[in-house]
């Protein structure tokens, strides 16, 4: 499956007209970063870090060790500042440079190789608590020491939702040298099956990965002069958990860092071995 134009599709202030007639602005919010000791990235779902192994899960794509701002792409929908807006994470984006991506590729777990997709397949990580996340793999061991770690990241994030403070805040986890382990953030809409992409500069150098939450890439056309490339929408099948798309759906109540139950992969998965798992994309309206 191919990559949409995300520099345009997520370009601040650009416009949307989802195909129920909803306008989405984009907006985007920059409250977070990252450490990588390593360069290893992971993404997936928070409650599953623990459970994660940092050789096998990790992306193929390395970059150099550092600290990186993590940047949340939000759909608004209504006036923007307005009281009665709404906000949603449609895309979380880890910046390594401050450089636009001339070229994607999708992220890629060892043994896994893109090639070998279908047209309306994608490799994405499930998520089944309402969130996805950023880690370095060497910090996935420092997580698994940390006995609150449920408490200090997890719970963090569901104050924010279910109190209904910020719904759109990032939560982080630091060391005691103010060093965030991980990053975690609401998904989008929901549970569901999600990609993440690599953005190359021009040069060919890695500049940031980015998880679509398919809010803005999985419906509906653009009021903007011209339409984002690819090849359709990106989403999963009917028979999954994926809730249909905002505003018409409730915002899923994230479950408490001790009911977070085991991620159950939808039909159509061909390997939940692993939290980067191969997914089909449905029929958009005009295949069906």
């Amino acid at each position: 499956m191919s990559a949409p134009d995300f520099e345009w599709l997520f370009a601040p202030g650009t416009h949307h007209t989802l195909s129920r007639g909803d306008v989405a602005t984009v907006r985007l919010r920059q409250d977070a970063s990252l450490w990588l000791p390593s360069g290893r990235v992971v993404a997936g779902e928070p409650a599953m870090f623990l459970s994660m192994s940092g050789s096998e899960d990790r992306f193929v794509q390395q970059v150099p060790p550092g600290r990186y701002p993590v940047v949340l792409v939000l759909a608004v929908f209504g006036e923007p500042d307005e009281q009665d807006a709404q906000e949603w994470v449609a895309a979380a984006r880890l910046m390594i440079r401050d450089e636009p991506a001339a070229s994607w590729e999708m992220a890629t777990c060892a043994g896994q190789d893109a090639a070998e997709l279908g047209d309306d397949e994608y490799f994405g990580y499930p998520v089944d608590g309402g969130a996805g996340g950023f880690v370095d793999a060497a910090n996935i061991a420092a997580l698994r020491e940390n006995d609150d770690y449920s408490n200090q990241l997890l719970s963090n994030l569901d104050i924010h939702i279910l109190g209904e403070t910020d719904r759109t805040a990032p939560a982080t986890l630091a060391d005691d040298g103010d060093r965030p382990l991980a990053v975690a953030f609401p998904s989008g809409s929901g549970d569901g099956h999600y990609p993440t992409w690599v953005g190359r500069t021009a040069d060919g150098e890695v500049a940031c990965f980015l998880t679509d939450f398919c809010i803005l890439t999985g419906d509906g056309d653009s009021e903007n002069d011209e339409p984002p490339s690819g090849n359709g929408p990106i989403s999963v099948p009917e028979d999954s958990t994926t809730p249909p798309r905002p505003p018409y759906a409730a915002r899923p109540q994230p479950l408490s860092p001790v009911q977070r139950s085991p991620v159950r992969p939808p039909t159509g998965i061909a390997s939940p071995a692993t939290p980067n798992i191969r997914a089909r994309r449905s029929p958009s309206s005009d295949e069906t």
